[in-house]
């Protein structure tokens, strides 16, 4: 496991970080990069570093290479020199078009544009995103674009959406006051999150949860899923001294939420370059999403207890629950990782997972 350092993600950097980020996923040399695309390693160099900017040619180049789309590159290449104040294709980013793209009235519903209240929609969602007057388009369009380069292009799936409830998330955060960001601290506090998944209620186990992120530099948030998000979890940082593991509390049952818990935190000690990962079904299978997964079932599942999960009497509930018990987990993540596993059927034993409903859910969650 290697510790993660500090991180500052920037949505609005040069292109070359996206760039590094898929050469990761793809476990690509920046030289083998180079001479997949035809470039010398000093023109590679300043392609990364954003001297070389991404024309048409190149942004097809990089489609087929390191794959999103043509328009992708073409978009993180323009908000970039936007942002340089170069003069860059996305000078003209129409306003109305993005918010068009937004799901306001579940933003509304959720109470996430409030504060707002009595300004025109074009003026509330403009503060929403911006931390700064004029700079809807950094935490705007471009959190977009990063979002779409992540996702799998399912038609369900609406990257404005899920900008909007990252950006929620960051929000959130900043009403958290926590330590410094220290992945020892967090590795150290695992078997003490661990104990919590044999609380039955959100109102028990999630201000414990939060608690514990506190004191390790992870604010730990909730936020409801709008229109076009089917997001379960996310990672990603506020600033370089704060993590942001955010839950939507999605399927709404304890051995997926806690395994999406895992699962961000093992993103936060194994992946520390990366400025954002999201979970859900429409989003890519790589390598570190696989990684994140197996960390997950590592703590949930210690290794000793494997065999035992093969020969636990399936149709004896108590068993189950005893086996649970013994490794300080609830009975429901058990069943559902012996289902994951092939010991059990989807839908076996399903009665002894937790089901929480959004009253209770909403009600303790900051």
């Amino acid at each position: 496991m290697s510790a993660a350092g500090s991180f500052c993600p920037d949505w609005v950097s040069a292109p070359g970080e996206s760039i590094r980020d898929a050469l990761a996923f793809r476990n690509l040399s920046i030289e083998d990069f180079g001479a997949q695309i035809g470039l010398s390693m000093h023109d590679t160099g300043q392609l990364l570093t954003g001297d070389i900017e991404i024309d048409a040619s190149m942004a097809d180049v990089l489609s087929i290479t390191l794959g999103a789309s043509r328009q992708f590159w073409l978009s993180r290449e323009c908000f970039y020199r936007e942002r340089l104040g170069n003069g860059g294709r996305g000078a003209n980013t129409d306003f109305s078009g993005f918010k068009s793209s937004l799901p306001i009235k579940d933003m509304k519903a959720f109470g996430w544009l409030a504060e707002f209240q009595g300004r025109s929609d074009d003026d509330a969602v403009r503060a929403f995103f911006e931390d700064t007057p004029g700079a809807w388009m950094a935490t705007g369009p471009a959190l977009v674009e990063q979002v779409r380069f992540r996702t799998s292009f399912a038609h369900k799936t609406n990257p404005a959406a899920v900008a909007a409830w990252l950006r929620q998330g960051v929000r959130l955060a900043r009403q958290l006051d926590c330590a410094r960001w220290n992945p020892q601290e967090l590795v150290d506090a695992l078997n003490s999150i661990r104990v919590l998944t044999r609380l039955k209620k959100p109102s028990e186990f999630f201000p414990r949860l939060v608690e514990i992120g506190r004191q390790c530099g992870v604010a730990f948030v909730f936020a409801r899923t709008p229109t076009g998000c089917r997001a379960s979890g996310a990672t990603h940082f506020d600033t370089a001294d704060k993590a942001i593991v955010q839950l939507s509390f999605r399927h709404r049952s304890d051995d997926h939420f806690w395994f999406t818990v895992f699962h961000e935190i093992g993103h936060l000690l194994l992946h520390p370059n990366s400025p954002l990962f999201v979970e859900g079904q429409d989003y890519e299978m790589t390598e570190e999403e696989s990684e994140a997964n197996d960390f997950a079932s590592s703590i949930l599942i210690p290794t000793e207890f494997e065999s035992e999960l093969a020969s636990v009497e399936r149709r004896d509930y108590r068993a189950m629950m005893r086996l649970a018990r013994r490794m300080q987990i609830s009975p429901g993540i058990l069943v559902g990782q012996m289902q994951h596993r092939g010991h059990l059927q989807p839908g076996q034993m399903n009665f002894l997972k937790e089901r929480y409903d959004w009253n209770a859910i909403e009600g303790v969650t900051p």
